[in-house]
């Protein structure tokens, strides 16, 4: 079949051709020209033709193109648009990190032993298809891939298939290492049932809750704050985390260049209110996203989310326009659109407009953006002697720190420069990055803190300790009232009375065991209690957060056994072994990224 499937009529390399056309454009706009800025190591890199390395393994060009494309495809899919800007950088840094994962894999793989045959290649194309095939405009009928075309154009044999081929023989090792990996994450019926008892067992309580006193704060001594610590620092435990000290250098732009931008966007606006269309106005001149398609942003905005100009766009009416203003290193026009016109305008928020864009970038010349970047390199040189914070002292600047961050968990300040984040995750504590540029400003990171997995320390969470000291000092102001609740259940009174008696009362809550109430979710102690309770037993009192709990079990209906169906079953043991899954490869992935050399040598290919 293999060799049946290797030959191209007129319209097959015509869509190759479309589709090499396609894929060498959307790698082209990814990136800016920084001039011949770099040093030897990205010189070095440029010759070799690599874009980084995981563990030895170079990562080619085309590797990256492909990952690139994928994931530019995928967020077409997604938004019904093509990237720019702030979310482009997002999404290249998505598609790297997954190419990174997929080397990784395909490492395991191959030290695993696990081979591929001709056969193997065969069935997969026919069964599992490469996921640019899913999304190939050819296969798809009213926007989903349709599986008879597919079938269609397997069995041409006009159709050259091998780089898809070629593509699915790399991918099988990846599919049957993790088929291996997921395997092995089993689920016993005991585990079933008690999630089932979990989920629909049910219990009912009258709990009182002894709220904690409005005002007072801890005094902070050494021996307060390191008993709280002792007390609540496993339960502040968290994944390895980074943090970044940040500066941030803006680019700077000449008068002749913010005037050039400025009178170019005043012309446009000009058309634009005397009557010229804008789809084609933004179309020709726009420099932002979806010019293409009249620079909508296609989603609903509030004031808020638009700065100083919020109010302003909130005060015109539907196809008003406001004048060009400058908002970092472009000057922008905006249109609000008319909700009429919008089919999902009734679900609009309160106060919410969607808007079009115009974009002109500010355009420093490439001698002016040379200089500040080499001015920005001398900085990073000087922090590796003394320090970021130190030296962006000396030159006048200031830095600021990230909030700790992991994989998952990106901090604000790295929105624009997701490279930043990964470089912070992968390098020890002290190392200074080089020069990130955002298009607006040129980032430099030092790591400031690389913490492993579990507690923190007491420096990391300083003002968070001094908030949970001042709600236990508060929770212990009113210890007296609980212990006046204590003794008069001692001497026979009910819960509801002794609450009375205290100026509180009682309330009946229901819950699972995978649903807590939410009045008592801050109190675990009280929730294991009730759930060992007999029936009509007071338990308590119970120290938390949110301050003294006492409760009384009233019943606990348990799930019948005629509800534990096959169709339960089967929707439990999915919704278990996904998230195993999911936990289990996010450890597997930590795991091979940590014990991993990985090179991103990307900006050494700025200016292709």
């Amino acid at each position: 079949m293999l060799h049946h499937l290797r030959a191209g009529n007129k319209r097959t390399k015509i869509i190759w051709l479309v589709i090499t056309v396609a894929t060498v454009f959307t790698f082209l706009i990814g990136f800016s020209f920084f001039g011949s800025m770099g040093s030897d190591s990205r010189s070095a890199a440029r010759q070799s033709g690599s874009y980084g390395e995981v563990n030895g393994e170079k990562v080619t060009a085309q590797m990256w193109q492909g990952a690139q494309n994928s994931a530019i495809q995928a967020y077409r899919q997604q938004y019904n648009t093509d990237p720019t800007d702030r979310d482009l950088k997002s999404v290249q840094q998505r598609a790297w990190r997954t190419l990174v994962n997929e080397i990784l894999f395909a490492q395991q793989a191959k030290q695993a032993g696990i081979k591929v045959t001709d056969n193997d290649v065969i069935v997969g194309m026919r069964t599992t298809p490469p996921a640019a095939l899913y999304t190939a405009e050819a296969f798809q009928t009213n926007g989903k891939f349709d599986p008879q075309k597919y079938a269609a154009a397997l069995g041409n044999p006009n159709i050259d298939w091998s780089p898809f081929e070629e593509q699915m023989r790399e991918e099988l090792p990846v599919r049957r290492l993790q088929e291996r990996l997921m395997s092995s994450l089993k689920l016993s019926d005991g585990e079933l049932r008690e999630a089932w008892h979990d989920r629909y067992d049910r219990l009912t309580a009258v709990i009182v809750q002894v709220p904690p006193a409005d005002t007072g704060s801890a005094g902070n001594s050494e021996a307060e704050m390191q008993k709280v610590y002792e007390r609540y620092r496993t339960r502040l435990a968290t994944p390895a985390r980074t943090q970044l000290e940040l500066l941030a250098i803006p680019i700077q732009y000449s008068p002749d260049e913010v005037r050039d931008a400025t009178e170019r966007a005043k012309g446009i606006y000009d058309r634009a209110i005397a009557g010229e269309d804008w789809n084609t106005l933004a179309r020709d001149n726009s420099e932002g996203a979806n010019a293409a398609s009249g620079g909508v942003i296609d989603r609903f905005l509030q004031p808020s989310e638009m700065g100083a100009v919020g109010p302003q766009i909130a005060a015109l009416k539907p196809g008003g326009i406001l004048p060009p203003f400058r908002e970092g290193g472009q000057v922008l026009i905006f249109k609000v659109l008319d909700p009429a016109r919008d089919s999902v305008a009734r679900n609009a928020p309160a106060g919410a407009f969607k808007l079009a864009q115009i974009a002109i970038k500010l355009r420093p010349s490439p001698e002016s953006l040379r200089e500040q970047y080499e001015k920005a390199e001398a900085i990073v040189r000087r922090a590796e002697q003394v320090g970021l914070a130190k030296a962006a002292t000396e030159k006048g600047l200031s830095t600021e720190k990230t909030p700790a961050f992991d994989q998952n968990n990106l901090p604000p300040q790295l929105y624009v420069a997701p490279e930043a984040a990964d470089w912070g995750l992968t390098n020890k504590q002290g190392a200074v990055s080089p020069v990130f540029s955002t298009g607006d400003v040129f980032l430099i990171a030092q790591v400031a803190l690389q913490h492993p997995p579990g507690p923190p320390t007491r420096a990391e969470i300083g003002d968070q300790l001094k908030q949970i000291a001042d709600v236990e000092h508060r929770v212990n102001a009113v210890k007296p009232r609980a212990d006046r609740i204590e003794q008069a259940l001692k001497s026979g009174q009910t819960l509801e009375q002794a609450a009375q008696a205290t100026g509180l009362s009682a309330q009946t809550i229901q819950m699972t065991r995978q649903q807590p109430d939410p009045r008592v979710m801050v109190a675990p102690d009280l929730q294991g209690a009730l759930w060992a309770a007999r029936p009509g037993q007071v338990v308590g009192p119970f120290h938390s957060l949110g301050g003294w709990y006492f409760g009384r079990l009233e019943n606990i209906t348990t799930a019948p056994d005629s509800t534990f169906n096959d169709q339960i079953k089967g929707q439990l043991t999915t919704e278990i072994l996904q998230r195993r899954q999911r936990t289990f490869f996010d450890g597997y992935l930590t795991m091979l990224r940590e014990r991993a050399k990985i090179e991103d040598n990307r900006r050494a290919f700025l200016n292709d």
